[in-house]
C-alpha cells in the first residue's frame, strides 16, 4: 500500500499562450503528513489540448520549475521566451496551490496524530498565525512535540514557522510539560498577533 496519494489541482486559470497550456498540477501527499514541497505540473503545447506525457516539476517551497523542455518540443519558441513564461506561470500556479492546500487543514491533518492537542479556530489567523492548544490538560506533554508539528508543516506547505509556546506554570514546574498553548507564525509575517504568546 503506497505512503502517498497525489492531489491533483486545476491550472486552466493560469494564463498561457498560443504554445504552453497549463492543465494540472500533481502534488504528493504523504499519509499524516499533508503535501510534499515538489509536484508535477501537467501541459498541453501547440493549441493542442493533449497532455504531454512528461510533466514538468516544481519546487512548491522555491516557486520555481526545477527543469524545462527538451530542444525538440519548442517548436519555434525560443528558449528565453519559455523561460519567460514558465517564470510568470510558476508565481501564479504557487497562488493556486497556496489558496487549494490551505495551511489549517494541513495542521488539522497532522494534529490527529496528537489527540490531546486542538486546532484552536478562534484566535488563529491563518494561514500567517497558526495557534493551538491543550484539549486535556491531564494529559502528558511534551515541547518535542511541537517542534514535531512544526517540521510536518513546514515540510508539507514549503514555509518556515517560528515557534513559540507559553502557559501558566509555578517556580517547580518543568515548563516543557505543563504548557498549555502554542503559535505557528510564519517567518516572513511580521504582524503581532493580539494574542501573542508571552
Amino acid at each position: 500500500m503506497s505512503m502517498y496519494e497525489i492531489r491533483s489541482v486545476d491550472l486552466k486559470e493560469v494564463p498561457g499562450n498560443d504554445f504552453i497550456k497549463f492543465l494540472r498540477i500533481e502534488i504528493p501527499e504523504r499519509k499524516g503528513y499533508g503535501p510534499i514541497p515538489f509536484a508535477r505540473v501537467r501541459y498541453a503545447l501547440n493549441g493542442d489540448e493533449k497532455e504531454q506525457e512528461n510533466g514538468l516539476p516544481m519546487d512548491l517551497g522555491k516557486g520555481i520549475f526545477t527543469a524545462t523542455l527538451e530542444d525538440e518540443e519548442l517548436n519555434g519558441i525560443s528558449r528565453e521566451e519559455l523561460e519567460e513564461d514558465l517564470r510568470k506561470a510558476a508565481v501564479e500556479i504557487l497562488k493556486i496551490v497556496r489558496e487549494k492546500v490551505d495551511p489549517p487543514s494541513i495542521l488539522k491533518s497532522i494534529l490527529k496524530d496528537y489527540p490531546y492537542l486542538k486546532y484552536d479556530e478562534l484566535f488563529s489567523e491563518p494561514p500567517d498565525v497558526l495557534k493551538c492548544r491543550v484539549a486535556d490538560p491531564k494529559t502528558p506533554r511534551q515541547a518535542e512535540d511541537i517542534f514535531e508539528i512544526e517540521r510536518r508543516l513546514r515540510s508539507a506547505t514549503g514555509e518556515k514557522y517560528i515557534v513559540t509556546y507559553g502557559g501558566s506554570a509555578k517556580d517547580d514546574d518543568n515548563f516543557d510539560k505543563v504548557w498549555t498553548r502554542f503559535s505557528l507564525k510564519r517567518s516572513n509575517f511580521s504582524k503581532l498577533s493580539p494574542m501573542e504568546d508571552k
